[in-house]
């Protein structure tokens, strides 16, 4: 826990009040103790999350993240040392020194793209916590700390309307929008007991708990356009690495938004991960917890061309989701349409146009029988 009891404040706090560390949000934080704590949100060790009110307004609070999607990645870090995590850009190094090493850094997350200097510009602007117009050491050291979480990268890299925006940071914790609704009931159960639950059990929770088939209909179309971003970013292409309807959240509205960027990997990372990586068999070829490539078995190399799409994923979370409740003169055409989706491959001969055509099919069925509703 960051906090000893009630007022207590975060370890970030030390690193504030000694100069090492800024931040918009370091003053209500520390100072003025605006930032209220509530819930822990995470079960996993070494990920803080929490939810809290702040400025009236319902947030989450992260801090402490250890990074890695990959297990076998991090199994051979040693454990985060806070002070660091805050050693760099060093004393000294000038603005142009820092754009560079900045620019270095997310073409070494996200591979070789146009785009990233506006990207650099973006980081220098928000580096720039007070306003100022100059970015002072601990501004760029805290900036510097947040670009090192996966989830604050693609937070930046992706447009705010399918993740939750970022409201504020201090050092390396960071405060985005309360988390969405869920749209998998058995998430509240306890974590042990989820696997046990059999299929028909999931698909029953589903339509008793979940929203009217209409509503998911239209959060199935914000997944939807959550993939084509991801394949079509201004700042690259992206992997979802664990595609469960656990991570699939939605707003009010019914909105579509994803509830843990954790498990988005830029594609650079993924490849990097694959390239050259030794193997017996595709399950060695595993980034995260499903972004699996073919396993060479002649050369014993894992391929860089992943198995399954985004798309071909997400359609089979979307079986579950849509075709249970579904209208039947939609049902036969939707479950043809699905299975069609599925069996798509990673295949970067195969995926510009044919995913194109196959997710513009399945966003013009469901908008067809919803559009002109009160469910639009």
């Amino acid at each position: 826990m960051p906090l000893d009891g009630p007022g207590a404040a975060p370890p970030a706090c030390d690193q504030y009040r000694k100069g090492i560390i800024s931040g918009s949000l370091c003053q209500d934080l520390c100072n003025l103790h605006k930032v209220e704590w509530r819930t822990c949100l995470s079960s996993v060790p070494g990920q803080q999350v929490y939810s809290g009110l702040w400025q009236g307004k319902e947030v989450t609070i992260k801090c402490g993240i250890e990074e890695g999607l990959d297990p076998k990645a991090r199994s051979d870090l040693a454990p985060r040392q806070e002070l660091v995590l805050f050693d760099k850009p060093t004393r000294g190094t000038s603005i142009k020194e820092f754009r560079e090493m900045t620019l270095s850094f997310l073409k070494a997350n996200l591979g070789d793209l146009p785009s990233l200097p506006a990207l650099v510009g973006q980081v220098l602007l928000m580096a720039d916590f007070n306003k100022d117009s100059r970015v002072s050491l601990a501004e760029a050291k805290s900036v510097w700390a947040l670009l090192q979480r996966n989830e604050f990268l693609l937070l930046l890299s992706l447009q705010e309307e399918h993740a939750s925006r970022l409201l504020g940071s201090c050092g390396d914790l960071y405060v985005t929008e309360g988390v969405p609704h869920g749209s998998w009931h058995g998430a509240a159960l306890p974590p042990l007991l989820r696997p046990l639950l059999p299929p028909a059990l999931h698909t029953a929770l589903q339509q008793w708990l979940g929203p009217a088939w209409p509503w998911r209909a239209k959060i199935a179309i914000g997944l939807l356009e959550f993939v084509e971003e991801l394949f079509h970013g201004a700042y690259g292409t992206f992997y979802m690495c664990e595609t469960t309807l656990a991570n699939v959240g939605y707003t009010a509205k019914y909105d579509f938004k994803m509830a843990d960027l954790q498990q988005v990997a830029p594609e650079a990372a993924v490849r990097r991960f694959l390239q050259g990586r030794h193997c017996e068999h595709s399950a060695d070829c595993t980034y995260g917890r499903d972004c699996r490539a073919p396993c060479d078995k002649l050369m014993r190399q894992c391929k860089g061309d992943l198995i399954q799409p985004n798309l071909a994923k997400v359609c089979e979370l979307l079986r579950d989701y849509l075709l249970p409740g579904a209208p039947i003169e939609l049902r036969e055409e939707l479950g043809r349409q699905l299975r069609t989706c599925t069996t798509l491959s990673g295949l970067a001969s195969q995926v510009e146009a044919h995913h194109a055509l196959v997710l513009s099919h399945l966003k013009t069925l469901l908008w067809k029988e919803i559009s002109n509703t009160k469910y639009s």
